[in-house]
Formats: C-alpha cells, sequence, structure tokens
C-alpha cells in the first residue's frame, strides 16, 4: 500500500535536524518531520533558563558527519550556552536545507501501526493523520518535565517558571524574592544567575548533588579556528572513548596511589574544570569500586567545605546518599560561592519536606516562605517520557505503556519487538547517558540509516529485533549497569527512580562508547543480527550473549586501543598476553618453588611448583600455559596455578616450554612429555604422589595437554589419573558451526587461530601428523578426560567434538560447556567472576578422581 511519507521524523534537535538530512539525502526517501517547538533546536529550543549550557566542550558537543558544518562553525566559549546551541543548530538546518520537510508547531499525538498494511498512521495535535512505512523518534530523553509534586500551584499568586520551558522573552528577577526547588544540574546552572539578578533567593534542596568546576572561558580568535580548521585532529579519538570526548583515560585504580598522589591528579581535573574530564580522566574505577568512589567523594566535599564560608550550610552541601558519578555528573560555574551572598539562604527539604505551594509561596513541614517568583528544576522523566506521551501503539493493539509497564524493553536502544519499523534514536538501554549525545545521537541516526536501507536493499517490508535479541540486551544492560555503584543511588533517573510510580530497572546502557559501537558494528557485520526481515532473522550477535563482566573485558580492550589479535605480531601476542595479569585477581599466599627441567633440546627450561600449606602426599597436576604456542609464560597463570593449588588441594607444577616460531613443532609437545616425565621422577621429593598425575593446560596448553596425555600412554608413561583440557584447539583444518559464528571473535578470532597453527606447525605436512592432532589418534584408553569450553567461541565445536570422540572410545569424560564464557576467561579472575566456573568444574570433574584408595 502507498504511503503518505516514506519516513516520518520526530523532533528537530541534534536528532531530527540529522534524520532528515541522511534519510532525504542519503537514501532518496520521502521525509515527512514534526516538532512541537517554533523551530529547529530541540531542547535548546525549550531549555532557555539563565546559566544553560552544554558539559562537553562546545567543539565535542556538535556534528561529526560533515567536514562543511565542521570548518565554517565557529564556537565562542569553551562550554557553549544555550543561545549559541540554538544558533548553531538553526544554521546547521540551514546549511542542510532541512526545514521544508518539517512541520512546526505540530505535536504528534499517536503513532498506530497498521499490521494488514505493514504501515504506521501518527496523528498530531492539529488533527491531521498521515501513512508512513518508518517511524524515526528523535524526541530527545530529557524534554518531558516530571510533573510538579507539589499542591497549590494554581493559587500562586506570584510567577511559577519552569527550567525546561523557559518564556522565550525575558524574565525580569529584579527586586523580586525567589525560591528555585531542585539542585540538580540545571538547578546547579539556574542558581547562580538567578541571585546575581534577584533582591533575595531561597534554595530549596532535597538532594545535595556532587559538583565541580565546569571551567568555562571564552575562546579566543586564534583557539577558535584551530578547532575548525583542524576539527579531525581535535576530535581524533572521540568515538573511542568511554564518555565519546577525547578526554584521555584515567589511571588503573585510585587505591593504587597514595593520598598525597590522588589529591595531587584530582586538583590538576578539578580546579582548571573541563567538565567530564574529571569523571574519566583521573581514575578508572571510580564507577565500579566503592572503596575508589569514597576517595573521589571525599575531595569533593572537602573542596565545598573551602568554598562555602558558613559550616551548617556546607555540610548540607555535601552529598551523603550516593556515590559520585552514580547521577549524572553536574559541573557549575560560581555555584557554591552564591552560597556566600547575603541574599542567599539554603532551605534543606528533605527533614522538612515542601508540603504545598501557598497564595504567598511555598510551606515546608517547619516555615513559610514568601516569595515573588517560584522556578521549578525538578528535573525530567528522563528517557521514556518522551516516547510514552506520544500514543504508540504497536503489534496486535498493544501499547507502549503496556510493553514497558515494567519498564523499558529494547533492542540496543534502538527497536522494540512488537513495533516494527519504529525507530527510537538514543532510545532507553542506549549508550547515551554516558556517552556525548552529539555523537551518541550520530550513531544512533546511522545505526536506523543501515537499517532502514539494509530493508529496502533486501526488498522487505519491515524490521524488527527478535524477542531473544530483546531479552538478551536486557540482560547484558542490566548486567554491566549492576556492576557499577550506580544502583547505589536511592533517586537516580539512570534507573527511573526520579519520577514516583515510575518502574524501577535498566535505562541506561554503563558500558561506555567503545563497547556500544563494537556490538553494534558487530550486529551490521553479521546482517543485522537480532534483527527480523519479514520475520526472519539471523542470531543473536556473540558480543551481545557475553557475560555483562566479559563485555566490560572487550569494552576496556577497545578503550585501550589494543589491536586484534589477527593483526598482532608475535611481539606483540606475546606482550599481549603478559597483560592478561592484570585482570586476575589477587594472588593467594602459596609456598612456590622455581625449579628447571632438562628438555630434549638440552636446555633446561624453567618451572614452578605450587604447594599449599597442607601436610601429607598430595595430587599433582602439571599444567601448561597458553598463548596459541607463539605466547604465554609462567607468569601468565601463576595467580590461576596458586588458586588451582588451593582449590585442589594439590601439587601444581607450571612447565614452561618452547615456543614458536622460533621452535616450531614438534618442540613444544616434546618439551611437555619430557616435563611430564620429570614430575613423575621427582615430584615426590616435593610432597607430590606421582601415582596421581594430572596433565591440564588452557587453550593451546590444553592442546598439548592432550597431545602429552596420547603421548605418556604410547611411549611408557607416565601413568595419568586424568587430564583437564580448557577450551582446547583440536584440529588446524577444522569446519565446524562455532568458528563460522565466532569467526571475528569475540577476542579469538579465526584468522588469529589459523596463523597462530601455522606459526606451530610450520611445514604443512604437520598439519596432519598425530602429535599435532590430537582428533587424528586413536583415543582408547587415554585417561579420564575434562573438556570445558567457552559458549562463545571458534574453538568450541572442535573441542566438545573431542570430548565426545573420547566417550565414543570408551574414555571416562565430561564436556562442560561455560555458557556467556569467550576464549581467555579462564584467566579474568579479577574481574569476571563467573570465570571460578572453569575451577569449579575441575574440582568437581578431579574429587573422585584423584582420591586415594583409603579416601575412596
Amino acid at each position: 500500500m502507498q504511503t503518505d511519507h516514506d519516513v516520518v521524523v520526530i523532533g528537530a534537535g541534534f536528532a531530527g535536524i540529522y534524520s532528515v538530512h541522511k534519510l532525504r539525502d542519503g537514501l532518496g526517501l520521502r521525509v515527512q518531520a514534526f516538532d512541537a517547538g517554533e523551530g529547529p533546536g530541540g531542547t535548546w529550543h525549550w531549555n532557555r533558563y539563565p546559566g544553560a549550557r552544554c558539559d562537553f566542550d562546545s567543539v565535542f558537543y556538535s556534528y561529526s558527519f560533515s567536514d562543511e558544518l565542521q570548518r565554517e562553525w565557529r564556537w565562542s566559549e569553551r562550554f557553549a550556552a544555550q543561545p549559541e546551541i540554538l544558533a548553531y543548530l538553526e544554521w546547521c538546518a540551514d546549511k542542510l536545507d532541512v526545514r521544508k520537510e518539517f512541520r512546526f508547531r505540530t505535536r504528534v499525538t499517536s503513532i498506530v501501526w497498521d499490521d494488514a498494511n505493514e504501515l504506521w498512521t501518527v496523528g498530531t495535535d492539529d488533527g491531521r493523520t498521515c501513512t508512513t512505512r518508518f517511524v524515526v523518534a528523535g524526541g530527545g530523553n530529557v524534554t518531558v518535565p516530571k510533573k510538579n509534586e507539589f499542591p497549590g500551584e494554581e493559587t500562586f499568586r506570584g510567577e511559577i517558571h519552569r527550567t525546561s520551558s523557559w518564556p522565550h522573552e525575558p524574565v525580569d528577577l529584579t527586586g523580586k524574592r525567589v525560591g528555585v526547588i531542585g539542585t540538580g544540574s540545571t538547578g546547579l546552572q539556574v542558581i547562580p544567575e538567578v541571585a546575581r539578578a534577584c533582591a533575595h533567593l531561597t534554595v530549596f534542596q532535597r538532594t545535595a548533588n556532587f559538583a565541580a568546576p565546569l571551567g568555562n572561558r571564552p575562546l579566543t580568535e586564534e583557539e577558535s579556528r584551530h578547532q575548525a580548521e583542524n576539527h579531525a585532529e581535535v576530535r581524533a579519538g572521540s568515538r573511542d572513548n568511554f564518555l565519546g570526548a577525547p578526554y584521555g583515560i584515567g589511571r588503573p585504580s585510585a587505591l593504587l596511589d597514595s593520598p598525597e598522589e590522588r589529591k595531587k591528579l584530582y586538583d590538576e581535573f578539578y580546579y582548571p574544570g573541563g567538565g567530564f574530564r574529571l569523571v574519566v580522566g583521573t581514575y578508572q574505577d571510580l564507577l565500579v569500586n566503592k572503596e575508589a568512589n569514597d576517595t573521589i567523594a571525599d575531595y569533593l566535599r572537602d573542596r565545598i567545605r573551602e568554598r562555602v564560608n558558613d559550616p551548617a550550610t556546607a555540610e548540607l552541601l555535601c552529598p551523603t546518599d550516593h556515590p559520585y558519578g552514580t547521577k549524572r555528573a553536574p559541573f557549575e560555574t560560581d555555584y557554591y560561592e552564591t552560597f556566600n551572598l547575603d541574599h542567599v539562604d539554603l532551605v534543606d527539604v528533605r527533614t522538612a519536606p515542601i508540603e504545598a505551594i501557598t497564595e504567598t509561596g511555598l510551606r515546608t513541614a517547619a516555615a513559610e516562605y514568601d516569595l515573588d517568583v517560584i522556578i521549578l528544576a525538578t528535573g525530567f522523566d528522563a528517557l521514556t517520557g518522551t516516547l510514552l506521551r506520544m500514543g504508540i501503539v504497536g503489534r496486535d493493539g498493544l501499547t507502549l505503556e503496556q510493553a514497558w509497564e515494567d519498564g523499558p524493553k529494547t533492542y540496543l536502544g534502538l527497536q522494540l519487538d512488537g513495533f516494527p519499523n519504529l525507530f527510537t534514536i538514543t532510545g532507553p538501554q542506549s549508550a547515551v547517558a554516558l556517552y556525548n549525545n552529539a555523537m551518541a545521537i550520530e550513531d544512533h541516526v546511522e545505526l536506523a540509516h543501515d537499517a532502514i536501507k539494509h530493508v529496502l536493499d533486501h526488498d522487505a517490508r519491515v524490521i524488527e529485533p527478535t524477542a531473544d535479541a530483546v531479552q538478551a540486551w536486557g540482560r547484558l544492560a542490566e548486567g554491566i549497569l549492576n556492576m557499577t555503584l550506580i544502583p547505589q543511588s536511592p533517586n537516580s533517573w539512570y534507573m527511573g527512580r526520579n519520577i514516583p510510580g515510575k518502574p524501577r530497572g535498566t535505562y541506561i546502557f554503563a558500558g561506555g562508547a567503545p563497547l556500544y559501537r563494537a556490538i553494534c558494528q558487530e550486529m551490521i557485520d553479521k546482517g543485522f543480527a537480532g534483527f527480523a526481515l519479514d520475520g526472519s532473522a539471523p542470531p543473536v550477535p556473540p558480543m551481545v550473549r557475553l557475560d555483562p563482566p566479559v563485555a566490560v573485558v572487550i569494552g576496556a580492550l577497545a578503550m585501550q586501543g589494543v589491536k586484534p589479535l589477527e593483526q598482532c605480531t608475535v611481539e606483540e601476542t606475546r606482550e599481549l598476553l603478559e597483560t592478561m595479569t592484570l585482570l586476575q585477581a589477587p594472588p593467594r599466599d602459596t609456598h612456590v618453588q622455581e625449579v628447571t627441567y632438562p628438555s630434549p633440546s638440552g636446555q633446561r627450561l624453567s618451572a614452578r611448583i605450587y604447594r599449599p600449606d597442607v601436610d601429607g602426599t598430595l595430587p599433582v597436576v602439571t599444567f601448561f600455559h597458553p598463548g596459541g604456542w607463539i605466547a604465554g609464560s609462567l607468569d601468565v597463570v601463576d595467580e590461576r596455578c596458586r588458586a588451582l593449588a588451593h582449590e585442589l588441594q594439590a601439587v601444581v607444577v607450571s612447565a614452561s616450554y618452547r615456543l614458536a616460531p622460533e621452535h616450531p613443532f614438534p618442540a613444544a609437545t616434546d618439551d611437555n612429555l619430557a616435563a611430564l616425565r620429570w614430575v613423575a621422577e621427582t615430584i615426590g621429593e616435593h610432597g607430590g604422589d606421582p601415582d596421581r598425575i594430572v596433565v591440564m593446560g588452557e587453550s593451546a596448553g590444553a592442546h598439548l595437554a592432550a597431545v602429552a596425555a596420547q603421548r605418556a600412554r604410547d611411549e611408557d608413561g607416565p601413568q595419568l589419573a586424568a587430564q583437564v583440557l580448557i577450551y582446547p584447539p583440536i584440529d588446524p583444518d577444522t569446519d565446524t558451526p562455532s568458528r563460522a559464528e565466532f569467526a571475528a571473535g569475540p577476542f579469538l578470532s579465526v584468522a588469529a587461530a589459523d596463523a597462530m597453527w601455522g606459526a606451530y606447525l610450520g611445514d604443512p605436512a604437520n598439519r596432519t601428523a598425530p602429535h599435532a592432532n590430537p582428533g587424528k589418534a586413536d583415543l582408547a584408553g587415554l585417561a579420564p578426560a575434562l573438556v570445558l569450553t567457552a559458549e562463545l567461541d571458534p574453538t568450541r565445536d572442535e573441542a566438545e567434538a573431542y570430548g565426545a570422540a573420547l566417550q565414543a572410545a570408551g574414555v571416562d569424560a565430561e564436556v562442560r560447556r561455560i555458557d556467556g564464557m569467550i576464549h581467555g576467561t579462564f584467566l579474568m579472575s579479577g574481574l569476571v567472576p563467573r570465570s571460578l566456573e572453569f575451577t569449579a568444574a575441575i574440582t568437581d570433574f578431579l574429587e573422585a578422581r584423584l582420591a586415594t584408595p583409603a579416601e575412596v
């Protein structure tokens, strides 16, 4: 059925302007756009209150898609004020010639899906309707103000102004008694400006907020010109930073520095100001470690006490009910100094709540306040409020209110199942709350553009996420949010807690811009995985299925600029693997002895013997480290070997071996067999039982352990009690579904694995040698085996097939898959709690197989 339009765009801010341009000029679509304002600007059209300005540097809080726009516009301040941002957006709308596609002064009131005709009917407040294939909702996340919860507003004889809909004409506060309700981001901006203009100001504070200096100043003509002419250089790395601006990466942990070092670093970011640099440029663990967060919270409280003269007022302004950064971090100019002025009072309405607005002012539980003007700076129904008031009805008459009655459920924050062809630009559960909005909006508009193009290119009618994709995304977003300190904030809009009666849930993706962008790129690379075209959908992409802490690790690697393994040289791979120790738990106190064993090469190779502090003769584990046969060391597995010694109550011997390509096949496997024999001959001297030896390895080390078990059977021992193989690569020429599905990883890609195989095997003829491909060998009579695999790993299927082949050969073998894990997670004990499931499975498997006859 022919529609009136191809796309309806809602909103005329950053999202709406770019959406019209991208879809009209990029895809040649017929676009109709609506906005309730008189012109372009979005939230900057409405929020005209004194002091309104951005908290990202102006040059970053602007479009990046157009060289022309970046080159021609000149910012006048480091952090632009509302009039300049509005002028910028109006200028962009004119440069891109998008005004003609808009109907301004028009509010969308209904968006109803017609399943029979596969189109949306959009209704507006002027009584008109139109039909469209696609809807792009870009009305913003902080446009619907929180409803006034104080009765009596209609009785007040003075003026009431809301910061979210400030009058377009000047508001004269001269000689007036003003009350400001709210001390969030908006309140902190408006209060100093109001104090400068009025006769008396009373600030009503329910929740104190941590705030730091914004550091705004005029830009010199040279600075402004440099930013415009060198915009690519100035903005380089923005999308690789957690917040979407090139603010640098902080030190690993606040707890690793002395108090003096911490204060010095905080001072460097606090006094010059600079917006979110204080959040991301100091320490990386401020949002995930309460003890670390306490250091910056205490620092900020000390600065408040320094800046506010009256000690009692200073204490009221010091937050104590939430960690720093668990509500959007506000930034200020002269906010705290405002309370040193004689005509400014601070009223604590937490202990004496506001009861009502009266004819003459405001009444709290403790007193009455006569006012001429009341300013409501009480926040927004963020992230869902704008969408919920549009009257959206999807398939089978399902309203958006019904779909979200328990909180928002989306896929990537971009689409909802049951609402086909509807795109929510920076919608709930997207990365926008912790991502420079201008950049986040560009990313989402481009995602919507690519999704619509995907539909058109495939001659499809509708696109929508699968229920599985929505569920998986919600699980990932919630899991990452719960890793942070944000849930410890009692009233953060990040979780819907600022609105009475609003469902508590996961409203944001807290994993940062690099991780979010990597997930979206994988989704696109896999054919819009998780989205169904006319009901047919590829599987949910691997990164969405990750265990949340694993996803955070992947995001951290991306943010650190770590090269993909397939792009690394041998030396770079070795360096990268050594850094895995940073992901591990603190090492346990274990007796460790440095030793050597004789290699067939004539060298003596290093080994370590770990023994727990227990009496008696203990079982023995000989462990071979990972590293793709080309990397790895005893240091990489030191923490894991200590843990195994404690968990298994065993002597653990970690044995090194010669690495390829300097020492290709069969050097490593010859060393492994020699190590096993040396252990059997000497371990009694270290309290180990030579009759209870387990061979164990991870990744390439697991492959070598499997080969060592076969060679021990075939080449006169030693007799093994068991073998434990942690995600072993088995066959260099295998072709399995997991290799196809996880060809690009996460972390280990097929290209990287193949390169490692090639470096290790050298001569192609070695690819079928039994000691290179353990799956080709006779498996009967091998020691009991535990094969552990990771769900999202290209080697998964070959490892599980090897376990099945062992079972078919009559071997006492078990195969266990750990969901949500990737290749390498066994080493991530410090950041991935569920990595301990590998150790638990090993302990469970070996308990009976290592028992002595007396114990049995």
